[in-house]
C-alpha cells in the first residue's frame, strides 16, 4: 500500500489492488523514497477541497473523488462487519480452499488483508510501514508466505477478532480526520481517500474469498457505489486521452487538471451489473462483456487497467 508514485507513471502494476486471479503479485508499487516524505504529518492534506452540503471534501492532487466520506466509510464500515461475520463461520475445509487468486488460498486471502490492516494502522499513525523497500510483485507473496507458519484457524480468528474494531475507527471517524495525511496507490492523499481505497480492496476480495465458497455476498447500492465510483476514478488516471462519459453509473471527465468521478443521478442500474463491471476492471472478467453496449473507445481506454491487473 505505500507508495507515492502515481499508478498511471510507466508501466507499472497498481499498487495495493486485489491479489489477480492470473498472477502471484499483487497489491503494491515500488517506493521511490520514503513513503511519508511526502507528507506533512499532523497537518491536513494539501490539495484541493470539494464542498457537499456545505462540508468540505478534501480531494487528492491526481483524482477527485466527489462522494460524501461519511456515507462511503459508513458503507466500508457495513461491508468488513458483514465480511467478518461471514469469515467467522468459515472451517478448515473453507479456509484451504482456493480463492479466486489463483495461488492463494481463502486463508491466504485473510492473511494478506490482516497484512494491509496492519501496514494501514501504521501509516494512519503517521509511522512508517513495517519494511523499507516494497515491490508489487515481492512483497505481499513473501509476507502471506510467511504468515503461513500461523495456522489457518487462527488467522481466521484474527481478521474475525480485528474487525468490530476496524469497521467503528472508520464509521466514528470525524469531520477533522478526512483532510488527514494519507497514503494510497495514487501518492499522497486525504485520509478519507486511503480508507475508500481500502475499502475497495476489501470489497473485491471478499468476493474472491467467498464466491468459490458457493456464498453470494450482496450488491449493495450503498457499497456498489463508492467501490465503482474509486475503481472507475483509478482506471480514469491511465486515460491517454480526455473522456466524458458514464460507466457503471458513475460519471467520469478527463481533461484539464486531475480525473474527477462522481455518482451520475438519473441512472439506474441492477447493483448485481455493476459488481461484474468491477470484477472485469479488476482482471476477474470479461471488461467487452461487462462493458457490452459503451463505445468501443471507452472500452479501450479502461481496458487499459484491466490488462495491468490481469497482466
Amino acid at each position: 500500500m505505500p507508495v507515492v508514485v502515481r499508478l498511471a507513471q510507466a508501466a507499472r502494476r497498481p499498487a495495493m489492488f486485489p491479489e489477480q486471479p492470473h498472477r502471484s503479485g499483487d497489491m503494491g508499487a515500488s517506493m521511490g523514497r520514503s513513503p511519508l516524505s511526502c507528507l506533512t504529518l499532523g497537518g491536513p492534506c494539501r490539495g484541493t477541497v470539494w464542498r457537499m452540503a456545505g462540508a468540505a471534501v478534501p480531494q487528492s492532487d491526481v483524482l477527485h473523488v466527489h462522494l460524501d466520506p461519511a456515507a462511503a466509510l459508513e458503507a466500508y464500515a457495513h461491508h468488513r462487519r458483514r465480511f467478518g461475520e461471514e469469515v467467522a463461520t468459515l472451517d478448515l475445509e473453507a479456509l484451504q480452499a482456493r480463492s479466486r487468486c489463483s495461488e492463494w488460498s481463502v486463508a491466504d486471502v485473510l492473511r494478506h488483508i490482516n497484512d494491509v490492516d496492519g501496514w494501514m494502522d501504521a501509516i494512519w499513525s503517521g509511522c512508517p510501514p513495517p519494511f523499507t523497500a516494497f515491490d508489487p510483485n515481492v512483497t505481499p507473496r513473501q509476507w502471506v508466505e510467511a504468515g503461513r507458519a500461523i495456522p489457518d484457524a487462527e488467522v481466521r480468528d484474527r481478521f474475525a477478532i480485528a474487525t468490530p474494531t476496524r469497521a467503528a475507527a472508520v464509521s466514528e471517524s470525524t469531520v477533522e480526520r478526512w483532510g488527514l495525511p494519507s497514503l494510497s496507490p495514487l501518492g499522497a492523499v486525504p485520509w478519507w481517500m486511503s480508507a475508500l481505497h481500502v475499502f475497495f480492496d476489501s470489497w473485491v476480495h471478499e468476493r474472491d474469498v467467498l464466491l468459490p465458497l458457493g456464498i453470494e455476498p450482496p450488491a449493495v447500492d450503498d457499497e456498489t457505489g463508492p467501490v465503482a465510483t474509486y475503481l472507475v476514478g483509478v482506471a480514469a488516471t491511465f486515460a491517454s486521452r480526455p473522456v466524458a462519459t458514464v460507466i457503471a453509473g458513475v460519471r467520469v471527465t478527463v481533461g484539464d487538471g486531475p480525473p474527477a468521478v462522481m455518482p451520475e443521478a438519473g441512472v439506474d442500474l441492477d447493483e448485481t451489473e455493476v459488481a461484474t463491471i468491477i470484477d472485469a476492471l479488476c482482471g476477474r472478467g470479461s471488461l467487452n462483456a461487462a462493458l457490452a453496449g459503451y463505445h468501443a473507445t471507452v472500452i479501450e481506454q479502461y481496458g487499459t487497467l484491466a490488462e495491468l491487473l490481469n497482466d
